[in-house]
């Protein structure tokens, strides 16, 4: 949680006066993170209390490190800036990779395995069971048949044996009786042995009769006796026929019974095959989203992966870049020229030769004012910054010119010069005075004018230089000329005693050996007055 809020911050920095030394960088930073803009506030105030370059660079370096950490930028020697921190891998950034959130199936997956997990088991009524109704009859017959006793023939226990024995005992006793009638008869009635003799022949031919009849009797007794086993086994097979039928009609309702519950069955299977195929197209559709975000996700990683690629190849890129801006920066640096390495980042401002570079640059600038304003027209606010001169300054500068002309215009004499009569001297706002004397005029602007400026001033003022010409030349010079160029003209400058011949000659030897081009060469040379 932050400590301070913007408008902490802002009363701090405009209560201490430094409100506008913040750049626009720091001042959208402070925005998002007061605590920030309050820790940049204080290593200002550290840098404008520091009493030595040292403790300067210390509030610097601290304010670049937050600047650096916290934004990714740098604000320059001055921390008004902003100059964006070199590249590394780590500030590579791409979108974020794709998600799989789920398959618009998911549900229907969920509700088709909980149908198929709760799907049951297959059941089906109980088959039918058979039970016999003649079962124990057909026990009962069998016993019967198995425990009946063997034939045996008495013919004192045979009906038909009794009957005939009375029939032939009743027709023995009457044949008995008819031949003791007759006996009797041819006897006279009287007793004799041939009557009894011929009636007990006549009672024992029935007697014989009748045991002739024992063995009929045991045949027929026999027959009736197979004809009861027969009849057994009939009424049995009877039995036993009625029993089939009973377990053919349960044997077509089991086979029925059978063939309904594989119908059911194959009714269940299909129903779960069905489901379970339902599943598995879901499934299916489930996993084609899937493999659809695998190719999404493969995609992004090829793409990210090459646009990586493409980042690592600018980091190299712009690794060589400054290497090589670093070599020509150095190679600048040789011959007196440090803006190079001042554009790098590189601190030159202790440098002596490059506080005279300022300095010169500094001069050249107000001289370039001096002459743009003596010949009426407008410096441009970088010309302005980089000469040092306030606006209020450059105002009253060209408010001095503009009388100055005008009281030229209207005492000068013939011959082209002009004269006020004397010196005299007019005050201005600013510390800015004009003034006269003898043929030539001068104008006091209360700073000394350096000799390029002072040229100016004077030709303009005698007329005998097209002033525009001079400065387009000049500045065409200036702008035509590569920083290697502009380097080697400083050197040309500084080195005392070299004579023309000795400058064109370094010239020459710069342009054969390809740190200038042909352009600097003609630009150098036309500066020089050829």
């Amino acid at each position: 949680m932050a400590r301070y809020t913007y408008e902490d911050f802002r009363k701090n920095a405009q209560s201490s006066g430094l409100l506008n030394e913040f750049s626009q960088a720091d001042l959208q930073r402070a925005q998002s993170d007061p605590d920030f803009g309050m820790s940049i506030l204080n290593y200002k105030k550290r840098y404008h209390n520091a009493t030595s370059d040292a403790d300067r660079a210390a509030a610097n370096r601290g304010a670049e490190e937050l600047r650096s950490s916290w934004g990714g930028y740098t604000g320059g020697a001055d921390g008004g800036s902003f100059v964006k921190d070199v590249m590394s891998p780590i500030d590579f950034q791409y979108g974020s990779a794709p998600t799989y959130s789920g398959s618009a199936y998911d549900d229907d997956i969920a509700d088709l395995w909980n149908a198929q997990k709760n799907f049951g088991d297959f059941t089906y009524e109980d088959a039918p069971t058979y039970t016999s109704r003649w079962d124990p009859t057909i026990q009962e017959m069998i016993q019967g048949i198995l425990d009946r006793p063997d034939f045996s023939y008495d013919p004192e226990s045979d009906l038909l044996y009794q009957q005939y024995r009375k029939q032939y005992n009743r027709e023995g006793d009457r044949a008995t009786a008819d031949a003791l009638g007759a006996a009797a008869a041819a006897s006279g009635g009287l007793p004799s042995s041939y009557a009894t003799t011929a009636a007990a022949q006549a009672g024992n031919y029935y007697a014989s009769q009748l045991t002739d009849k024992i063995p009929e009797l045991y045949q027929l007794a026999y027959n009736k006796y197979l004809n009861d086993y027969d009849m057994q086994l009939s009424d049995l097979g009877v039995v036993q026929g009625q029993e089939q039928t009973d377990y053919d009609r349960y044997l077509n309702a089991l086979s029925q019974y059978n063939t309904d519950r594989e119908f059911a069955y194959n009714d269940y299977l299909n129903d779960y095959n069905m489901a379970n195929q339902n599943l598995q197209t879901a499934l299916g559709l489930q996993n084609n989203d899937f493999n659809q975000y695998l190719a999404a996700l493969d995609q992004f990683n090829t793409d990210r992966n090459f646009a990586y690629g493409q980042f690592s190849d600018e980091l190299t890129s712009q690794a060589n870049d400054r290497a090589n801006a670093l070599e020509e920066a150095l190679m600048q640096a040789e011959m007196g020229d440090y803006r190079g390495l001042a554009s790098l980042g590189w601190d030159t401002s202790n440098n002596p030769l490059v506080q005279q570079q300022n300095a010169d640059a500094q001069a050249l600038a107000q001289a370039q004012i001096d002459a743009i304003l003596a010949a009426g027209g407008t410096p441009s606010a970088e010309l302005i910054a980089q000469s040092g001169y306030s606006q209020e300054y450059v105002n009253a500068l060209r408010n001095a010119y503009l009388r100055e002309l005008n009281s030229q215009i209207g005492s000068s004499g013939g011959g082209g010069s002009r004269s006020s009569g004397g010196s005299g001297s007019s005050g201005i706002g600013g510390g800015v005075s004009v003034g006269a004397t003898g043929g030539t005029g001068t104008v006091n602007t209360g700073t000394t004018l350096s000799p390029y400026a002072q040229i100016l001033q004077d030709n303009i003022l005698q007329g005998s230089v097209n002033t525009l010409d001079m400065l387009n030349r000049a500045a065409a010079n200036q702008e035509s000329m590569s920083s290697q160029a502009t380097a080697l003209q400083r050197q040309l400058n500084s080195i005392p005693g070299l004579t023309q011949e000795n400058k064109v000659s370094m010239i020459e030897d710069a342009y054969n050996n390809g740190r200038i081009s042909r352009t600097d060469v003609n630009a150098l040379l036309n500066a020089m007055g050829y």
